[in-house]
């Protein structure tokens, strides 16, 4: 069994929960903490589950939710990987610019915008734990495994 996640990759601390409000223009209620497998699995609708680290902050939420991030002012990527439809999105900005727009449904390329941030040859999956690392200056990607999450209910 693959992956089936979305979210979102900042490299910088959001450091309340009003600046990821701004950011996805939502309206959010914290509920409680979990660990990174409840964090990547059964999503329900509304649920958003966030790490922070020192440099960076970890979002993930319901596979299908695209949030336009084009005009945020730091650097972001967002993804989404459905291994079980082979579907994968991945957007990446900084400073409001396009770096790299990469889509593709079944084998079938739907956009590929810009170079360099992931190599299209590799598993997707592990170019976001490979960018997540730089993002969130972690040590190894075992640290992101063992972290907590903070949940919000999204209104």
């Amino acid at each position: 069994m693959g992956y089936n996640l979305a979210g979102l990759l900042i490299r910088k601390k959001l450091e309340n929960t009003s600046e990821i409000e701004s950011l996805l223009k939502e309206n959010l209620n914290y509920t409680e903490e979990v660990g990174f497998e409840d964090a990547t699995t059964g999503f329900e609708e509304n649920i958003l589950d966030v790490l922070h680290t020192e440099k960076g902050t970890l979002l993930f939420y319901e596979l299908g939710r695209l949030y336009d991030v084009s005009s945020y002012k730091e650097e972001v990527i967002q993804f989404m990987v459905s291994d079980v439809s082979d579907t994968y999105y991945f957007e990446h900005y900084n400073n409001e610019e396009l770096k790299r727009k990469y889509i593709t449904s079944q084998g079938e390329i739907a956009e590929d915008i810009g170079t360099g941030s992931i190599d299209i040859e590799e598993d997707l999956i592990d170019e976001i734990w490979e960018l997540t690392n730089q993002f969130l200056e972690s040590n190894s990607i075992d640290t992101i495994f063992e972290s907590n999450f903070k949940r919000y209910q999204i209104n």
